[in-house]
């Protein structure tokens, strides 16, 4: 299954790998390799040009659809020589169009965002090509213009560029992703959470699971639950919020309950040495813009409060963290994402044999279902079982057969 998540808002190149032209290089019948348009106009001169054009559209075939990085004077260019087939018969004495979009950056800039974002180009001019004509009718001139200037401007600025090449259904949609910003994603449980970090909606235009899913993500329901409304395979489910995690538009907690019980970790001493993080937490945890934003000494207290090991709901309904213009569940959220808080998890082991006359009847429905193995969180028998952590609680808390064992995330 594949994510079109590459079409979404990417991160913005830095000075060193901002691009600083871009070119469209084809080989005409009449005049041999030519430089058709380039942006900013006059970047590159004639004498320059002929140095180099035979790294831009190559006699072997074989070097056909290869990246090609080159280093000459004080910049490089990265370029894949490409060969379409046209749509139809001959068009100007060729079957084929002989190209390459080459994007010249600084000596050293990272390549790799720049290989992904000219191979989804060809990929795109490809598809035109085969429905639409694109590089073998009348008007390639204005269009190919517009895309290599919005290349240009809109990945340098935005990290991203989006163009209607024929109609408003034929759109090429390209980003800058540097994979170093980038979140390898954990595994993900059916009784994570995902919390939401970002603004979703261009994404959801593009992503067919991502736009089922998104009117059920509220940074509340588990995993199971979300695939169950949008009627979606729970693999699937997870694939999509992993790709999310990935671009940093999201991370998975566990379910934040007032029953719940977190300790404060020592990377709330990274966060006192941040004033940048600590406007980043204040941003994140105001309950109200109305009103004055919590000061980062008031919000400190408050995870320094979580030493002690005590419920949520006790440290709630004694520090009233509402009352100072703090949203209690976002609170943990930014603990959580940033490694400040860690949940303490219960995990209940069956001691003995599965014998009838060691056990309640109702535990032995958690038994048969194999989940007192000391491998399932409370939270993950209820997602399992369907069953409220109320029920689990009263059923296993006090079994005389059943270990409790406590343990931190991870």
């Amino acid at each position: 299954f594949h994510y079109i998540f590459s079409t979404m808002k990417g991160s913005i190149p830095s000075d060193n790998d901002k691009i600083l032209a871009v070119l469209f290089v084809e080989f005409d019948n009449n005049y041999g390799i030519k430089l058709s348009y380039q942006v900013p106009d006059n970047f590159i001169d004639e004498t320059t040009f002929k140095i180099l054009e035979n790294y831009f559209v190559t006699k072997s075939k074989q070097l056909h659809g290869k990246l090609i990085v080159t280093q000459t004077f004080d910049f490089q260019t990265i370029g894949i020589p490409t060969e379409i087939p046209h749509s139809n018969a001959v068009q100007n004495g060729r079957k084929v169009s002989i190209f390459n979009i080459v994007l010249i950056t600084k000596v050293g800039a990272n390549t790799d965002p720049y290989e992904k974002i000219l191979k989804k180009l060809i990929s795109y001019f490809t598809i035109f090509e085969q429905e639409k004509r694109f590089l073998s009718s009348e008007g390639k001139n204005s269009r190919i213009q517009g895309i290599i200037k919005s290349i240009f401007h809109g990945i340098n600025t935005h990290g991203y560029c989006s163009v209607n090449v024929i109609d408003e259904l034929n759109v090429i949609k390209l980003s800058y992703v540097n994979k170093d910003h980038c979140v390898n994603p954990p595994q993900i449980k059916d009784s994570d959470v995902p919390i939401i970090i970002s603004n979703l909606e261009e994404c959801v235009a593009w992503d067919l699971t991502l736009r089922e899913l998104y009117p059920f993500l509220d940074n509340q329901k588990p995993m199971r639950l979300l695939a169950d409304l949008s009627l979606l395979d729970i693999m699937l489910v997870k694939k999509c919020i992993q790709s999310l995690i990935y671009y940093n538009l999201a991370f998975v907690v566990s379910p934040i309950r007032y029953s719940n019980t977190y300790y404060v970790t020592s990377a709330i001493q990274s966060i006192m040495q941040s004033t940048a993080l600590q406007e980043e937490c204040i941003d994140y945890v105001k309950m109200d813009d109305r009103y004055p934003c919590p000061s980062w000494e008031v919000i400190f207290n408050l995870y320094e409060t979580f030493q002690s090991g005590i419920k949520l709901k006790q440290v709630f309904l004694y520090e009233k963290p509402f009352l100072r213009n703090i949203n209690e569940r976002r609170l943990v959220e930014f603990g959580l994402l940033k490694g400040i808080l860690k949940r303490l998890h219960r995990y209940p082991i069956a001691c003995g044999s599965a014998d009838e006359d060691d056990f309640l009847p109702e535990v032995l429905e958690y038994i048969q279902h194999g989940v007192l193995d000391g491998q399932h969180s409370y939270d993950d028998i209820c997602v399992k079982l369907g069953c409220k952590l109320d029920k689990v609680e009263n059923d296993l808390d006090f079994c005389k057969n059943i270990t409790i064992v406590q343990k931190l995330d991870v």
